[in-house]
């Protein structure tokens, strides 16, 4: 058989009459397969689609920058996605609802300061206040989930001690090649300029470091690949709409028993061509067939929808999250119980980030004051935890094993909330 010139012709194409010694009829033949998508950002893909607009930036701020590495300076492996990390913080909800609850569970409750020397709780207490540390870290521990590390240069000046947040888009590090040790961070603080810091004037928090590396991992570098699919597919959900609504359809003019001259090809195709949106289409059998080209998939004959596909990209970000559906404001069909036990998972995670921050309190901010054998302990979570706790320490005053103050410490009331305070007569001083 002798195929049409269609089938030999490379170019777009969207019907033909058969010529002598060809298949005596027409056709209109469509393509499902899509060039191949060059790489982009999460940036790139919104601006793509019309979503937001391409920023206009100064040439010195990090996003230029971000991608520029300085010979010599060892960068976090993932950090060329840290730009995609913020815009998928800044632009997409779930990514960006799942950040601000852990963020805020981590500090909703507080801490409290422990030490059996008062003085040296005194002078803590007073140099968290001077640095501002209930801003200034609560603010940076956001980034820190986002980048997996997060930077805080020491500044002293006038007797007094501040902490400037520095951009992980902006920083790298040195690292001794004999020993492995890291001796300074390189930071840049505009376009061609770095700064060199000792190792001692850096805070550095960072979130599920490797052991053997000096960089946090950011919690979203396991969800990064979804949340692009995630964007792509819901690039083309408005054309997928529009094709619901009005589908692609192939089109048969004539048949090997019917065939059709070129003029009345044409006259069929430009009517069909040139109809209203939603109109019908009458002819006097001429057209042998009108087919849509998506109908395969769901049961019955149906055309597959896009909707389970989603489902399972979203459902594999929430798991790369951490954060239960019910908390991001849907899965109203989640079980009790299921819900139970992932704000427990939910939990341990934030206090695995809690006992980071308590590391960065005792082992390195603390030192810059010279204040030592002062421990940072975290309120319980929950507020039932919190009125458990409350009783426990109830019971432990009343058998002296531990002071009405201390409990009101470890309760996060303030000293003023002890003045005027009463005791049942039956209690008496408890000396050890």
């Amino acid at each position: 058989m002798k195929f049409p010139k269609i089938f030999r012709e490379k170019k777009k194409f969207y019907g033909r009459v058969a010529v002598e010694g060809e298949i005596p009829y027409g056709y209109i033949i469509a393509s499902t397969e899509q060039p191949k998508q060059r790489r982009l950002s999460i940036r790139g893909n919104l601006i793509r689609a019309n979503l937001i607009h391409e920023s206009t930036l100064n040439p010195e701020t990090a996003r230029k920058i971000s991608a520029y590495r300085v010979s010599g300076v060892t960068y976090p492996e993932d950090f060329n996605d840290f730009e995609d990390y913020l815009d998928a913080y800044y632009y997409v909800p779930f990514v960006a609802r799942a950040l601000d609850i852990k963020q805020a569970m981590i500090w909703q409750s507080g801490y409290s300061l422990e030490s059996e020397d008062e003085e040296m709780l005194r002078r803590a207490d007073e140099f968290l206040k001077e640095i501002e540390a209930d801003t200034v870290i609560r603010a940076g521990t956001l980034y820190a989930m986002i980048f997996g590390n997060m930077y805080w240069r020491v500044e002293r000046k006038d007797e007094k001690t501040r902490l400037l947040s520095l951009n992980p888009l902006k920083m790298g590090v040195k690292i001794d090649k004999k020993t492995g040790e890291l001796t300074n961070y390189i930071y840049q603080p505009r376009f061609g300029k770095t700064v060199k810091y000792d190792p001692d004037e850096i805070i550095h928090l960072k979130f599920n470091a490797e052991p053997w590396n000096v960089f946090g991992v950011s919690i979203l570098r396991r969800c990064l690949p979804t949340i692009k699919a995630i964007l792509y597919m819901e690039e083309k959900l408005p054309l997928i709409a529009r094709r619901r609504a009005d589908p692609l359809l192939e089109i048969q003019i004539g048949s090997i028993n019917n065939p059709v001259d070129e003029v009345t090809f044409n006259r069929i195709k430009n009517g069909i061509l040139n109809r209203k949106p939603g109109e019908d289409i009458f002819h006097d059998g001429v057209i042998t067939k009108i087919k849509e080209i998506y109908q395969t998939g769901g049961p019955g004959g149906q055309r597959q929808t896009v909707e389970g596909i989603l489902k399972y990209f979203r459902e594999n970000l929430i798991a790369g999250l951490g954060v239960p559906e019910v908390v991001l404001a849907f899965g109203s069909t989640t079980l009790k119980g299921t819900a139970v036990e992932q704000m427990e998972a939910l939990e341990s995670e934030i206090r695995a980030y809690q006992r980071e921050i308590k590391r960065m309190h005792e082992n390195h901010l603390f030192k810059i004051a010279g204040i030592e054998n002062v421990k940072l302990n975290w309120r319980p979570l929950r507020p039932k935890d919190l009125n458990q706790l409350s009783k426990r320490l109830c019971d432990e005053i009343e058998h002296g094993i531990v002071s009405p103050r201390y409990a009101r410490k470890r309760l996060g009331y303030p000293d003023k909330a002890g003045e005027g305070t009463v005791l049942q007569q039956n209690l008496i001083p408890f000396v050890s």
